[in-house]
């Protein structure tokens, strides 16, 4: 038996077989990237809450609906907040949140808390957790 016929059946089996292992890989990598489109981690907005409890509820009220701070869910934060960078609603709450203390919530919490508040008006949640390599993203929800 020869083997040179042999080795030329095999060698497209072979290139075939790379190929569907690359555009398998690719796949993969392009679904992974899809999940982590999100803005925050789910764990990370459960956390949020409960920081936004400590630091926010006693203007903001637990619902986020307001009291003597201004409501930070639906339409009137949305409308502050749309299509700006994420860096300027965190800059504006590190700056000036809470309102009898500003700049005292450690910038850790501070993301958590954000991250909450993305949550609570819709923004969906991926792998990563929310931070500052985030900040120059625009605030936009898909439709």
């Amino acid at each position: 038996m020869n083997p040179e016929p042999r080795s030329e059946t095999y060698r497209p089996r072979l290139l075939i077989g790379l190929l569907l292992t690359g555009v398998g890989l690719a796949l993969s990598v392009g679904a992974r990237a899809a999940n982590s489109d999100g803005w925050y981690t789910p764990d990370q907005a459960a956390h949020g809450h409960i920081v936004f409890n400590s630091y926010c509820a006693e203007c903001h009220r637990p619902d986020l609906t307001g009291a003597m701070g201004p409501a930070l869910i639906g339409n009137a934060f949305l409308a502050t907040w749309l299509n700006k960078p994420l860096g300027n609603l965190y800059e504006f709450e590190h700056s000036k949140m809470p309102a009898n203390n500003p700049g005292s919530v450690p910038q850790d919490k501070l993301w958590t808390i954000t991250a909450y508040l993305l949550q609570k008006n819709g923004f969906p949640a991926g792998s990563t957790p929310l931070g500052a390599q985030a900040a120059s993203r625009t605030l936009a929800k898909a439709h």
